[in-house]
């Protein structure tokens, strides 16, 4: 029979998801970037095949997902030249800072330290796990007093590009407006905090000079949920609700990928 738009949705989020982890750097959101082109291709050629076959084989699922990891490997491969401060070049290789005795320690130095860490960490996580949960994040409806609402249990996961998500204590998010289906989601986000005085030039700190912008001091890695019938390319949707006979409960039929232990 053939897919649904759920179905399809679904399919279009793995391949999303399949791209991220071999070339993060991938965009879908301009009409005229590669990977729009090569996913529009491989949709049509995706729905050719269903229409021929009424669904996709095991094989055929491998094979789009092998185009799809090519692919997007090349788009993401623009031929510049790599940048300490993200700590990657163009062959996807790290770059260490390597600190001597003597060396002033600016904040491009230490900034390409721990973006040499972090994305070590991303790399790992996206190689062995995926876009995944790791441990709980449990989702249920409560629709006691004053409107339903969504209840997200603490967990971990990691999305799309290896970040981690994590989750503290129980979350609640109304559900209001949200049409009769939706995809609980959760995406991982920074928060800037902790805003100080920064001097402009390295000279100004002699001199006591810190009348510069303010800068953040501190980011909050911390993240967002959303309702929405399907989510942002960042999220990972981790249950779908349904609105049945006037009440929300969450559908035991959808299952959120889980790191297997």
């Amino acid at each position: 029979m053939p897919l649904s738009d759920d179905e399809w949705s679904a399919l279009a989020r793995g391949l999303r998801r399949a791209a991220a982890r071999v070339a993060p750097g991938w965009t879908d959101a301009n009409a005229h970037d590669p990977g729009v082109t090569v996913l529009e291709l491989l949709a049509y050629a995706l729905e050719d095949l269903a229409y021929r076959n009424d669904r996709l084989s095991d094989e055929a699922r491998a094979i789009a997902r092998r185009i799809v990891e090519h692919a997007s490997a090349i788009a993401g491969s623009d031929g510049g030249e790599g940048s300490p401060a993200t700590g990657r070049i163009e062959d996807e290789a790290l770059v260490r800072p390597r600190f001597v005795s003597g060396q002033l320690l600016t904040d491009d130095a230490l900034t390409a330290e721990q973006h040499y860490v972090r994305a070590r960490i991303d790399r790992r996580n996206r190689a062995l796990y995926g876009a995944r949960i790791v441990d709980g994040l449990a989702v249920a409806v409560d629709d006691a007093g004053g409107g339903a609402q969504v209840v997200v249990a603490p967990g971990l996961a990691f999305d799309g590009f290896g970040r981690e998500i994590f989750v503290g204590c129980a979350q609640r998010l109304a559900l209001r407006g949200a049409g009769t289906t939706v995809l609980v989601g959760i995406a991982y986000r920074e928060r800037a905090e902790r805003f100080t005085p920064a001097p402009a030039d390295v000279s100004d700190i002699d001199n006591g000079n810190g009348d510069g912008a303010a800068q953040a001091s501190r980011i909050v890695e911390t993240f967002e949920l959303s309702l929405a019938a399907t989510p942002a390319d960042d999220a990972l949707p981790i249950a779908r609700l349904r609105l049945l006979r006037g009440r929300w409960q969450v559908d035991p039929r959808f299952r959120a990928t889980r790191v297997r232990r």
